[in-house]
């Protein structure tokens, strides 16, 4: 996901500064407040902090290079631009696959990491810790949305914030010079969603969901507060009935069923009800989906406000 849209289509920035929209219509004091702190400071601080999880340049240890358990440190390139297959282990930053381990362990990493930030946020010691692992929280599950880098079932294209995860995707950097090595499965296609689409509102609500929950326990033990963050995000970060996935290789099956899923987004976009989604499904798609997995039908009662503006509101993210 790309981090600033255009209006027609979000980005991270937009669905950040649109989920904390929302926060503070529902959690602000009577002086606008949360915290002690207004909603542009807040908004503005986690937008910089979870953009920080794309930054072009960096420096630090790549630990597990190439999945053999080393470590090898590097100046260059920031992470966000690491090959899975050489350094497996960022890849949870952006809800994507370690391509040397199955998908049920990968949805594990993904999940604990984000509950770990959150809690390193929680025990921080400073407003600046706090924030930058808000911000990576932030970042990674917004990512767990995308089309780019994880397929949920299809309820998510009416905006289902608990669409359970099908497949988890691959991401190597050399198809964006134009290399295809047969093996990136990030689809560039999916970093631009459309703002009214099924799966932008569905990382507005997710995102504005963890924000709530943080916050009203922001001030309580520990222990209590780790007991409700887990309860909140583990409905958001499931597998489906049929298990979880690692999409290693674009083949013809998984390039059919990135269309199919493409059209449905598109098709979110434009409004269409749960019904006509099911018949869009069937019409693109007879049978079951990628990997063999039912599909299953969108639900009718967890679509959140397409009410989304472009203000509120490579791996592209």
């Amino acid at each position: 996901m790309k981090q600033r849209g255009d209006g027609r289509w979000s980005g991270h920035r937009d669905i950040t500064y649109a989920a904390v929209a929302r926060l503070y219509q529902v959690l602000s004091a009577p002086d606008d407040t949360i915290h002690g702190v207004a909603q542009k400071v807040y908004s503005d601080a986690l937008d910089l902090a979870q953009a920080y999880q794309d930054r072009p340049i960096g420096a630090g240890l790549i630990e597990n290079y190439g999945g053999t358990g080393t470590s090898y440190p590097y100046v260059g390139p920031g992470p966000t631009t690491h090959s899975a297959y050489a350094n497996p282990n960022v890849q949870r930053q952006h809800f994507m696959a370690d391509p040397y381990r199955k998908g049920p362990d990968n949805l594990r990493t993904n999940s604990r990491y984000i509950l770990g930030q959150l809690a390193a946020a929680h025990r921080s010691a400073s407003a600046e810790d706090e924030i930058t692992h808000l911000g990576a929280a932030t970042h990674a599950l917004q990512d767990s949305y995308s089309g780019a880098h994880a397929w949920r079932e299809e309820s998510v294209y009416e905006g289902d914030v608990t669409a359970p995860v099908q497949s988890l995707h691959v991401f190597t950097p050399s198809h964006a010079v134009g290399i295809d090595d047969g093996r990136n499965t990030h689809a560039d296609e999916f970093d631009r969603p459309l703002t009214e689409s099924g799966s932008a509102r569905a990382a507005v609500e997710a995102t504005y969901q963890m924000l709530r929950c943080y916050e009203l326990n922001r001030d309580n033990p520990p222990r209590e507060a780790a007991r409700a963050r887990r309860a909140a995000m583990e409905p958001m970060l499931r597998a489906s009935a049929q298990g979880v996935t690692v999409s290693l290789h674009p083949d013809r099956e998984w390039a059919a069923e990135r269309d199919r899923r493409l059209a449905l987004e598109q098709a979110s976009a434009r409004g269409p009800s749960p019904d006509e989604l099911t018949r869009l499904t069937r019409v693109l798609a007879p049978g079951t989906g990628h990997n063999g997995l039912r599909r299953a039908v969108p639900p009718q009662s967890r679509s959140v406000s397409r009410g989304i503006s472009g203000e509120g509101l490579g791996r592209g993210g």
